[in-house]
């Protein structure tokens, strides 16, 4: 079986709204990949969320002796939890970022879950889904540069969700992915998560 598309959460805040979304995700990601009468074989494509919390994400700063654009040879990465990310990255057929905009950017631990490879991000088909207060077009921004620009991937797209304040500032949590507003956002993320899997080669 292929090895799944990497949905990668851009937070590690526990209380937060990410798991809700990426259950949302993966929910229209399914739909956008199942058969369908004009295209009756499925394309065996699954997803796969990847926690900032478990391996094989090496949450934590760089500390490398030496900066990823020069390591060809994963077996020179220092730590064997780069190592692994390294054989991870480069397996994944495309990438989902998933990331709140904090303070008009992006968190700082996707930053380094980027920063930690260079060679392996290049080519890889990513879509990037921000959210927060003002839906995440500023952190969006910032991270298509460093995506497209800085690691060579190939940005297919960008969906920006805006949370109702009580998401943000109250208790409420998008729990499962059918929260109400959610439903103004699947069509567009649908059709932008089926532009990533038609860049993948």
């Amino acid at each position: 079986m292929p090895t799944p598309v990497a949905l990668l959460l851009g937070s590690s805040r526990t209380n937060g709204n990410a798991a809700g979304l990426s259950a949302w995700v993966t929910s229209i990601f399914n739909k956008a990949v199942a058969p369908t009468p004009d295209a009756p074989s499925s394309t065996a494509l699954s997803i796969a969320t990847i926690d900032p919390h478990a391996a094989p994400h090496p949450l934590g700063p760089v500390t490398d002796p030496v900066m990823a654009a020069l390591t060809r040879d994963p077996a020179g990465y220092a730590s064997p939890a780069v190592r692994d990310w390294s054989a991870f990255v480069t397996a994944a057929p495309a990438f989902i970022v998933l990331t709140p905009q904090y303070n008009h950017g992006y968190p700082g631990e996707l930053k380094n879950a980027l920063d930690q490879l260079y060679w392996e991000w290049h080519g890889k088909p990513v879509l990037v889904v921000a959210y927060g207060a003002r839906g995440g077009g500023r952190g969006a921004a910032q991270l298509k540069q460093v995506l497209a620009e800085g690691l060579k991937m190939r940005h297919t797209g960008e969906v920006c969700v805006t949370l109702p304040e009580q998401y943000v500032r109250g208790e409420a949590r998008v729990k499962d992915g059918e929260d109400e507003f959610l439903k103004a956002y699947e069509e567009e993320l649908l059709d932008a998560i089926r532009k990533l899997v038609s860049a993948i080669e």
